[in-house]
């Protein structure tokens, strides 16, 4: 029921371990306290129930955005310094909202009750390690692409299909290197 969706930029932030599974395979799960999603719409109108607030903004722009605490669980393929990652994701919402722009300013129309609890879907992924850089530490560089199968809104706000995908760059600085790892187990 949006026209004219456009994606916004959102910025992220988690956590994420990877086990080492053998001397090509790895397993990271990992939580995203900080997951948003958001696009902008050009013609949509508020709907409260109440006709002078809903007369404000009718068929107005504005933006959607979501919050969630994303879990995704990849396993990785490695070829040299790149991996190849697939897996489920879930996701929790912890917020949504819909800003209208109007002529008296604008308005935030809290809409968490429309929106499903909970989104899952399949995420794909491709690393590339730049070097060993940060003394042995190494900082990975990784796109991802996520597909839900979950409607996002309810009829009240979206009626067609609705699920989300996205497009992501992720900036991976990983704090334990090998060497500590081992000397770890070593010490049990």
């Amino acid at each position: 029921n949006f026209e004219d969706i456009k994606r916004t930029n959102e910025t992220n932030f988690g956590l994420g371990c990877n086990f080492k599974l053998s001397e090509r395979f790895y397993f990271s799960p990992s939580v995203y306290f900080l997951s948003g999603r958001k696009f902008n719409f050009s013609s949509y109108s508020l709907n409260t129930g109440e006709e002078n607030l809903d007369s404000e903004y009718m068929n107005t722009s504005g933006n959607a955005s979501m919050n969630y605490i994303d879990l995704p669980a990849l396993l990785w393929f490695q070829v040299n310094k790149i991996r190849f990652g697939a897996g489920p994701q879930v996701s929790f919402l912890t917020q949504s909202e819909l800003s209208f722009n109007g002529s008296e300013g604008e308005f935030i129309q809290d809409i968490k009750t429309n929106t499903n609890n909970i989104d899952y879907g399949l995420m794909g992924a491709i690393s590339y390690e730049l070097g060993k850089a940060r003394k042995g530490k190494g900082i990975f560089i990784q796109a991802r692409y996520y597909h839900g199968f979950a409607d996002i809104y309810s009829d009240d706000i979206a009626l067609k299909n609705n699920q989300l995908n996205y497009f992501s760059i992720h900036l991976s600085l990983p704090f334990i290197t090998d060497e500590l790892a081992k000397k770890n187990l070593e010490l049990k």
